[in-house]
């Protein structure tokens, strides 16, 4: 027979193992990696989908979002109740049973045999993301965003009074990492509008090229890149200096202290 010492501190360690839901279930998630390489192999791919999960007063609000964290419909709100057995996740007005491990949390079919009648329904919440079954039974995978600041210098149309370009600086520019955009320039700016784009790219097998984040330049074409760079998965910042524009961007929570901008540009 175990003593109530023993229980509660059996308790004590298994609570300890549990993933902490506020981190997990807060932040920015894009399917935009199965997206890419889903139509890259020729196959049908599912529709591009951005979830924004921010904490509130009664739990979270959930809204998709577009590639510029644009907010796109309506606000549904997120709780969770606990239990010894199962926990309860409500999203809007949908209530699903989840199963608790170490390291996620996964909904069970045979538990959730009843359907609710949304575009998506969350099915795994994880430190890599969120899993939706869509309301056409097929599964997606949206990875979790990393918040990335960038600066970008573009230059202006009409040039200086000596003849000396004149150069449209933007700093605090934020997007993030699985596919997020930002934009500067266009409007009474005087200068074109570009695009930063950031991917954390992962090939999948068969392929031997390393994982790498990079960054895009968008002009004309939202949907191809005017060129690019690209760094180590674990790098801290990403830059490029293409002549008619600079960049650099830095990775949340990569950041290193002796970094600094350098906002002298050379055309």
């Amino acid at each position: 027979m175990i003593s109530l010492t023993m229980a509660l501190a059996l308790a004590a360690e298994q609570n300890s193992k549990q993933p902490d839901i506020n981190s997990l279930l807060s932040g920015t998630f894009s399917n935009e990696e199965q997206v890419y390489f889903e139509k890259d192999a020729g196959r049908n791919s599912p529709p591009w989908i951005s979830l924004k999960i921010t904490k509130s007063d009664k739990g979270w609000k959930l809204q998709e979002v577009d590639a510029y964290s644009q907010h796109l419909g309506e606000v549904k709100s997120v709780s969770l109740v606990k239990s010894n057995m199962r926990d309860t996740i409500t999203v809007g007005d949908c209530s699903r049973f989840f199963a608790r491990s170490e390291s996620d949390w996964k909904y069970s079919p045979i538990q959730n045999r009843k359907a609710c009648r949304q575009k998506f329904q969350i099915t795994e919440i994880s430190a890599e993301g969120l899993k939706l079954r869509l309301s056409d039974g097929t599964e997606t995978i949206l990875k979790r965003g990393r918040d990335v600041e960038c600066w970008a210098a573009i230059p202006k149309t009409i040039k200086k009074e000596d003849g000396s370009t004149d150069w449209l600086f933007k700093r605090n520019l934020n997007l993030h990492d699985q596919g997020g955009r930002v934009t500067i320039g266009g409007g009474d700016s005087g200068a074109e509008e570009v695009t930063l784009r950031m991917r954390a790219v992962h090939w999948p097998p068969p392929s031997t090229n390393r994982p790498s984040m990079v960054l895009y330049i968008h002009k004309d074409d939202p949907n191809s890149a005017a060129s690019y760079s690209w760094a180590d998965i674990d790098a801290s910042r990403v830059g490029i200096n293409l002549r008619w524009m600079q960049a650099s961007c830095t990775i949340k929570g990569a950041e290193r202290p002796s970094e600094v901008t350098n906002t002298n540009f050379r055309g």
